[in-house]
């Protein structure tokens, strides 16, 4: 219960009483410690091991084996395993390369050695062209030259062999002559020596000649053509006085030719008209050959057929406007080639194939160049 009385108030001038000063507590007694034994003796101890020698040579005593000991560091153990995949790529990526050439050369000898005739899908389709047979040139009297090295331009050897020969499958409407048959008598409408030079055994061909400069076919003998008339030309022509004329204002000296149909029905009729010279021959070429005309076919139009595979000898071709199928029913070459002129006119109702035009034309100029 709480003492509410309040205290009574203290007289003027008397000084306070002190308060009475309470006795000290006793504090509770602490019990006695004991006394700590003494400590008693250490054991005696072992003597220490003696370590054996040491090993130059062997491993370190590390508790390790010995391809732990050997073993590389962390981090270059990392850095190699970090290699070991690229260089793996690497090798693999290498050697399939390698197997990529070595099957990549392998078809390509395997596609290339054949015929391509020989090869299903690869077969060359027919664009028209004939097969000849191998290409050579008459032999040449003794201490003569071919007309590419000669300044004159001259052929001395027989004109009848210089004629294109028949390609294979085609019909001659002439039997070819043995090379050794005279000119016959009305043969040149000016008095001159005869060509015919009986052929020498000379080289067997090679294969057909080259068109590029430089090359001609190899030396050897073709089936002899026959001798013609240089009349025989001119009859032939829409305009025959005006060619006789020509041919007798520039000497026509010999003439040959060479008629067959071929296996595409494609009649082919080629002529040789040879000159006293290289002058008289192109004055012909100039002013008749190229603007008189066969009087069996249509009229002829220059082409724009460029033979551009014959630089040595001068050309021009031309064609009739009436075609089938998009091409002409009839096609003419007039070619000079030195001291000769030759006149080239192929007919189909069907329409000629340019490509057998062109390699009948390239032909005959590369035994005439």
């Amino acid at each position: 219960m709480t003492d509410t009385t309040e205290p009574l108030p203290e007289e003027p001038g008397r000084p306070p009483t002190a308060p009475p000063v309470q006795p000290p507590a006793q504090q509770p007694a602490q019990p006695a410690v004991a006394p700590q034994a003494a400590p008693q003796a250490a054991p005696p101890s072992a003597p220490a091991p003696v370590p054996p020698p040491a090993q130059p040579w062997a491993a370190p005593a590390t508790g390790a084996t010995v391809d732990e000991v050997w073993a590389l560091p962390m981090e270059a153990a990392l850095a190699e395993q970090a290699r070991r995949p690229r260089r793996a790529a690497l090798l693999r990526w290498g050697g399939a390369a390698l197997i990529l050439v070595l099957t990549g050369t392998a078809t390509a000898v395997a596609v290339t050695a054949p015929e391509r005739t020989s090869l299903p899908g690869l077969r060359t389709p027919n664009d028209g062209r004939y097969a000849f047979p191998p290409l050579s040139l008459p032999p040449l009297p003794a201490g003569k030259e071919a007309p590419g090295k000669a300044d004159l331009h001259r052929h001395f050897a027989d004109l009848r062999q210089l004629l294109l020969p028949a390609p294979a499958g085609a019909t001659l409407e002439q039997p070819a002559p043995d090379a050794s048959t005279s000119a016959s008598a009305g043969a040149t409408p000016s008095a001159g020596p005869s060509p015919a030079i009986s052929p020498s055994p000379g080289t067997s061909p090679t294969g057909s000649p080259s068109t590029g400069s430089g090359a001609s076919p190899t030396a050897g003998a073709l089936p002899a053509g026959i001798w013609a008339d240089c009349n025989g030309f001119a009859a032939g022509d829409k305009n025959p006085e005006k060619t006789t004329a020509a041919l007798l204002e520039s000497a026509c000296r010999a003439a040959t030719k060479r008629v067959w149909t071929g296996p595409d029905g494609t009649r082919t009729e080629i002529w040789l008209l040879q000159f006293g010279s290289n002058t008289e021959a192109n004055r012909f070429y100039e002013r008749t050959a190229t603007k008189s005309e066969p009087k069996d076919t249509a009229a002829l139009h220059r082409s724009d057929l460029v033979f551009s595979a014959m630089p040595s000898v001068a050309a021009q071709a031309r064609a009739t406007g009436q075609k089938t199928d998009g091409r002409p029913v009839a096609q003419a070459a007039d070619i000079a080639a030195g001291d000769v002129v030759a006149r080239i006119v192929m007919t189909n109702p069907q329409g000629v194939p340019e490509q057998a035009f062109r390699q009948v034309a390239v032909l005959q100029a590369d035994l005439l160049a």
